[in-house]
């Protein structure tokens, strides 16, 4: 058994989360510029945050925070993961996708794409993650640098649950790079206007 391998989401109906599978997906369009793609400006405050995106989904969510994983599988990324990593057409890299929860909702699906060159050193450790969240192992390498962010519109999405906007940027450790997107689920979004409700000045 591969060893990459992991059974599907927990959560009820996760599958339906992620868009269609590599169709839809592979189809989003990402733009550099969040103005250009006219991007709301509460949603540009968590699309554009360079921080850690599993700490703030926990302060969040008080702490009822979770990763449920759909898939880590190895295969050959789509043509514009490809790009952003420069890799060769059939070159192979470690795919995992997951569905981040915050008080049992669906709130986030991420993408990350590694390719295999990258699973040395420090990174060894993410072949193994498990439900642990990817945010915690990346943000804890003193090397760590982080590239500028592209959006995506995904109220298109197929899913079972409504999306918003989604981001991706590319990180590296020790010069070796990978890939996540984080794809802002319904849920989250009503959360998160809560939460901004309810810290405003009466």
């Amino acid at each position: 058994m591969n060893s990459l391998s992991h059974q599907p989401c927990a959560i009820a109906s996760a599958a339906a989360l992620v868009p269609a599978r590599a169709r839809d997906y592979a189809q989003l369009q990402w733009t550099s510029c969040a103005v250009d793609c006219r991007v709301p400006l509460w949603w540009r405050s968590w699309l554009l945050d360079r921080r850690s995106l599993t700490a703030q989904l926990r302060r969040l969510s008080g702490g009822d925070f979770a990763v449920q994983v759909c898939s880590q599988t190895i295969a050959v990324p789509n043509r514009s993961e490809q790009r952003q990593l420069r890799l060769a057409p059939r070159q192979r890299a470690m795919i995992r996708e997951v569905v981040l929860t915050g008080g049992g909702s669906a709130w986030v699906f991420a993408r990350t794409v590694v390719p295999l060159s990258t699973l040395v050193g420090p990174l060894r450790q993410l072949r193994r993650l498990g439900g642990q969240p990817l945010g915690e192992a990346l943000f804890a390498q003193p090397s760590l640098r982080r590239s500028g962010f592209e959006i995506a519109d995904c109220r298109h999405w197929s899913g079972e649950a409504p999306a918003h906007w989604g981001r991706r940027s590319r990180f590296t450790v020790a010069g070796r790079p990978l890939l996540v997107a984080e794809i802002f689920l319904d849920p989250f979004a009503e959360r998160a206007f809560t939460s901004a409700r309810q810290s405003q000045p009466r």
